[in-house]
């Protein structure tokens, strides 16, 4: 598979291997991102890094995509994605000085994101994919 193919595809299968060097390099990039955003321009930051995860977050949907088409599912799993989502955005603020004490909404929220998280990691990340072909393509390895 195609460099261009792996990150902007929705098509095809890839394996274990291929999942967990993204993901270490998706987080690594993130920090770096901020590191070097907070050193070069520490005011725009709360604007820059939203922006580069967007930017890379397609490319992550899709690998992720490709990875659950290689457990034989189809990319509607993404969906368990959603409650991550939402469960960062409805994080109260890191300063213990200011934090409101979560609601139940937010604890519910935080429930499912750590619920579906575990199971895209587990999923995706140990379990193994479909041996042979599957209606999604070839066997990675």
């Amino acid at each position: 598979m195609s460099f261009k193919s792996l990150l902007f595809s929705s098509q095809g299968r890839v394996g274990r291997k291929t999942f967990w060097v993204w993901n270490v390099c998706y987080y690594l990039s993130i920090v770096g991102f901020a590191q070097g955003m907070n050193v070069l321009a520490p005011g725009a930051i709360h604007i820059l890094l939203p922006a580069f995860l967007l930017v890379i977050l397609i490319p992550d949907l899709l690998i992720t995509a490709k990875r659950w088409h290689d457990r034989n599912k189809s990319s509607w799993w993404l969906l368990l994605n959603i409650p991550l989502v939402i469960g960062r955005l409805s994080l109260p603020t890191l300063d213990p000085a200011t934090a409101a004490q979560p609601s139940l909404l937010q604890n519910m929220i935080s429930l499912a994101a750590i619920g579906c998280g575990l199971w895209i990691l587990v999923e995706c990340g140990f379990l193994k994919g479909t041996s042979g072909d599957n209606q999604f393509g070839k066997d990675p390895v």
